[in-house]
């Protein structure tokens, strides 16, 4: 086809700007199919004479569009928005709840923001290029009123079926998960009835706070949250996990074909005869872990009697210790491992030296104060003083303490237990692992429960200052928290999804790197006078963006 350019103009409120003009033929009738802006006749003039270059944009805004582009591929291979839909009803007007949950998704993986102010951010990045948005819902009250639609038994219904889509389009392997406990810490009043939020002992040192539990299942692979559920944060492990199990077992059935069954790996504080009992029933796999307090046995097997097992967990190898048997536990004969650390061990040794050394300093102090106790002291009131002190160093065992009162004064008698020291002494170090998988190897035992550490960084993340931060949770209901939690997984699956492309790419770096690279690509608007749509260009990027 024959191109013809030309000069044309545009009056623009009361304006004549100048373009060029390039038409072609498209079926048969002539159409304008690029134009270039030149500006007014002043610019044109200036241009002739040779006065001016370029025309320089009369503004620009950079967006962050890195991020945003990267966690939206992902949602849309796995289809979000369809799938919340799906399970919850759009609304009659405006942006649906799919629609809804994955902005909220989108901004806690990237820069956590109170509802109030996500439509502020949201116009920081380029969203709009990949999501069609009415600005004029996205608020503060939108966002709770399409929330509030989300039920409880919807929650993990959406959770399950994200899973679900994202395990087949990605080819995830469910061969072995991990699976673990956390708590999340709130500001709620101790006052403010909720089956979710409960005083605790916390793990992120939030003693005065209420707290939501998480129970959660990564695969072994890449960290992806596979299985969620919240429960009150008092709960001990043993009891939560023999609650969700079904639920597990039911969601894992549905995600793959396959019927040889998981592992699922665990640690000391979740054994129970029947979660035990209720494993070997099914058709699955378990490791575990067991508490060195509970097998002197093994403890007090020397280090000598040791082998050196070879554990590959990628292109590295490591060389462990570990004397390996067979013991009855929960009702059946189980394969044990025993593994040794040194590193751990000389760490927890000079702990409890350390310990050791300033109770006794304390100790000595308090024996001073005994010997000038007047008559309102009793034995027991001393003694209750002295344990107090070794308490707070937690060595309470290590010590012998004795107060003898003699022609009306006191002595404190508070002795090392050389005993309990050198009992303790052999623990250190010690993890003792069993497992109902009889065909593995030694080194394939220790390096699947070694690869715990998946499921602690996926915790990391989730309390990290940086990306898909999910505590505090400021919401003030149930059922908020549990859309918040919701929101939370997502992004934690989009940020991992993405990363795992990456890698499969050739990246090399770690999450939070790549998270700040991704945020690091920002697009540019240039807005020219006499121009409606704005010019688009990416900013500078870096070899590894």
């Amino acid at each position: 086809d024959s191109l013809v350019a030309y000069l044309i103009t545009k009056k623009i409120r009361g304006r004549t700007y100048y373009y060029i003009a390039e038409s072609s033929r498209v079926e048969g009738k002539s159409r304008i199919t690029r134009q270039w802006y030149l500006g007014s006749i002043k610019k044109l003039i200036e241009l002739a004479e040779g006065r001016t270059g370029k025309v320089k944009p009369k503004e620009i805004s950079t967006l962050e569009e890195g991020s945003v582009a990267a966690l939206m591929k992902e949602a849309e291979e796995i289809g979000i928005i369809e799938i919340i839909n799906n399970i919850v009803p759009k609304r009659t007007q405006g942006m649906s709840v799919g629609h809804y949950v994955l902005l909220a998704s989108l901004n806690r993986a990237v820069e956590a923001k109170p509802k109030t102010v996500v439509a502020e951010w949201l116009k920081t990045t380029a969203i709009h290029r990949y999501l069609d948005i009415k600005w004029s819902k996205v608020d503060s009250q939108n966002f709770w009123d399409h929330f509030e639609l989300v039920k409880k038994e919807a929650v993990y219904k959406i959770g399950d079926a994200i899973v679900r889509k994202a395990v087949d389009v990605y080819g995830i392997s469910l061969d072995s998960l991990m699976y673990d406990t956390t708590n999340y810490y709130n500001y709620w009043n101790v006052t403010t009835e909720s089956d979710l939020s409960r005083m605790t002992k916390s793990k992120a040192g939030k003693k005065s706070l209420r707290h939501i539990g998480l129970a959660l299942a990564v695969d072994r692979d890449w960290g992806l949250p596979l299985f969620f559920r919240l429960y009150p944060a008092n709960e001990h492990d043993s009891k939560v996990i023999k609650g969700l199990l079904d639920e597990l077992f039911e969601h894992i059935r549905s995600c793959t074909s396959d019927k040889k069954g998981i592992t699922l790996v665990f640690d000391k504080g979740n054994n129970s005869e029947e979660l035990i009992a209720r494993l070997d029933e099914s058709r699955h796999h378990f490791i575990g872990s067991r508490s060195p307090y509970h097998h002197d046995d093994l403890c007090n097997i020397p280090i000598e009697h040791y082998r050196t097992v070879i554990v590959e967990r990628g292109d590295k190898r490591k060389d462990i210790p570990a004397y390996e048997t067979e013991l009855e536990l929960y009702g059946a004969s189980r394969k044990v491992i025993v593994t040794f650390n040194k590193a751990t061990y000389k760490r927890k040794l000079m702990r409890m030296e350390q310990a050791i050394r300033r109770a006794s300093d304390a100790i000595s102090g308090f024996k001073r104060v005994v010997k000038k106790a007047d008559g309102r002291s009793t034995e027991e009131s001393l003694k209750k003083q002295a344990e107090e002190i070794l308490e707070r160093w937690h060595i309470r065992q290590f010590f012998n303490v004795e107060i003898i009162r003699e022609e009306g004064f006191f002595k404190a008698s508070v002795r090392k237990n050389h005993q309990a020291i050198e009992k303790a002494k052999k623990r250190f170090g010690k993890t003792i692992l069993y497992t109902n998988r009889e065909t593995l190897s030694a080194g394939e035992i220790i390096g699947i429960y070694l690869d715990r550490y998946i499921i602690e960084d996926a915790f990391r993340i989730t309390k990290s200052d940086h990306f898909v931060k999910m505590d505090p949770a400021f919401h003030w209901t149930d059922s908020k928290i549990r859309v918040h939690a919701l929101t939370c997984m997502i992004a934690l699956l989009l940020v991992k999804l993405s990363h795992r492309r990456a890698k499969l790419n050739g990246y090399t770096m770690g999450l939070e790197t790549f998270m700040h690279e991704l945020r690091g690509i920002r697009s540019a608007l240039l807005f020219y006078p006499g121009s409606a749509k704005p010019q688009r260009l990416l900013c500078n990027l870096t070899d590894s963006q």
